[in-house]
């Protein structure tokens, strides 16, 4: 679930950057690259659950909810991260302009 999550993010994420990539300021290059790592990421996580013998997304009832946790984990914190990051860059062009 956490993969699928991740992915549905980087492809809003990417299309949102595609369409106002000329804003230059809002940085979302910035939230496609985290979530497309974040999707990496999972993405070998699943691979090497194949693996083991597991399923490659698993929508078990006991797995759900800590897959949720993880997922919604995942969204908050590639968001957070996208914020301090821009706030920081945008901080550092106003400062060199004066």
């Amino acid at each position: 679930m956490y993969f699928l999550t991740t992915l549905i993010c980087t492809i809003i994420a990417g299309v949102l950057w595609f369409f106002f990539r000329d804003r230059k300021l809002l940085h979302l290059d910035i939230l496609t690259i985290t979530y497309g790592a974040a999707t990496l990421m999972w993405l070998i996580d699943c691979i090497f659950s194949v693996i083991d013998g597991e399923p490659f997304i698993s929508f078990a009832s006991e797995d759900l909810q800590k897959d949720g946790w993880i997922a919604l984990a995942a969204f908050v914190g590639a968001i957070l991260f996208w914020l301090v990051l821009s706030f920081i860059l945008n901080n550092n062009k106003k400062s060199e302009v004066k």
